[in-house]
């Protein structure tokens, strides 16, 4: 027997990826990320989000275990490196921590969970 697949919420997606409920919505609408209608709730297969995550921040940064967020915002990547978000939005300008952005403005920053952990080991290494 196949194993049952999960079905997310928009909810569960955003706190997963890590961008707003609005944003999952929106790349529901434009047809970036598959999901499925039921009578007005929108689900979203564990597969369908498997498969955008990779193609939209890259197959090494997506981790099997959904429990932590994949990407974070600066502001929480400020809260768990205990730094202003301006200095965030600083070493994300001068790419010595990678991200990128999802739209236009200062709080638009992702951070792969990859990338803050290649940033906490390189400042690690540097320490030493």
């Amino acid at each position: 027997m196949d194993e049952e697949k999960k079905l997310y919420t928009i909810k569960e997606v955003s706190e997963m990826v890590g961008i707003s409920e609005a944003e999952v919505i929106r790349v529901v609408m434009i047809k970036k990320l598959p999901a499925i209608r039921m009578g007005k709730a929108i689900r979203i297969k564990e597969d369908d989000l498997e498969v955008f995550l990779k193609e939209f921040i890259g197959e090494d940064a997506v981790k099997p275990d959904y429990r932590e967020p994949v990407l974070y915002t600066a502001e929480q990547v400020a809260r768990i490196l205990k730094l202003s978000v301006d200095n965030i939005w600083n070493l994300l300008k001068t790419g010595r921590l990678k991200g990128f952005k999802v739209r236009e403005g200062r709080s638009s920053w992702r951070i792969p969970a990859g990338s803050l952990d290649d940033f906490i080991e390189s400042r690690t290494r540097q320490s030493i």
